[in-house]
């Protein structure tokens, strides 16, 4: 199995950095001591900070490094080879999503798992346990900007606010809520438009 394009390896951990209040931004928010803005802010919103030195040490496939998948959702990047997704004569996407229980990729969907191609598709159904548990796809035309997930800090006390999703490590944010600004933002997230439903099976065929 080759390592997906967006799995960090042990020898890109993130770097824990104090936080700071920034007044400077509207209704307030956060930022980082000897904060970087071109480095450290995508849009004026502050990420996480990972060193990106691919390859290094081993591959932690069960977690999603966030500038390559930032790469991958800006670009419309395979999350398994890193190569475009563009190029179908429909001009459509194909996103695969885990641990569904066969429910459809709804219209309108948010996600921040990247695109990827149906033969890595395949490889990823018959090799990720995540999702030989339960797993949808869909050809989607229209994936639209439209937030992020990372963690949000209460605005009092700085403290990590837990997702309101339960079972979920990062939050879901918008971007034209001021929660974003008390955000450390870790993923990119996209909106599902125009979407057609695929059989799994067919894509798990392709890995025969």
């Amino acid at each position: 199995m080759r390592v997906p394009f967006i799995a960090p390896w042990t020898g890109e951990k993130q770097t824990p950095v104090p936080l700071v209040r920034r007044p400077s931004l509207l209704g307030g928010g956060i930022g980082y001591e000897g904060e970087h803005p071109r480095l450290d802010r995508r849009n004026g919103i502050l990420w996480v900070r990972m060193p990106a030195v691919r390859g290094a040490g081993y591959p932690r496939l069960a977690k999603v490094h966030a500038l390559r998948q930032r790469q991958a959702m800006a670009h419309m990047l395979c999350q398994v080879c890193g190569r475009s997704t563009f190029g179908r004569e429909d001009g459509t996407h194909l996103f695969l999503i885990a641990e569904r229980s066969g429910v459809p990729i709804a219209e309108g969907e948010k996600t921040a798992v990247p695109p990827i191609h149906e033969p890595c598709a395949a490889e990823s159904l018959q090799n990720c346990p995540h999702l030989r548990d339960g797993a949808v796809a869909a050809w989607v035309k229209n994936p639209l900007p439209w937030g992020v997930a990372g963690i949000e800090y209460a605005p009092l006390t700085l403290a990590p606010i837990p997702p309101a999703r339960e079972g979920q490590e990062l939050t879901f944010v918008p971007y034209e809520s001021p929660r974003v600004h008390w955000t450390i933002a870790a993923r990119d997230v996209v909106s599902l438009h125009d979407c057609t439903p695929v059989d799994v099976r067919h894509l798990m065929a392709l890995a025969v």
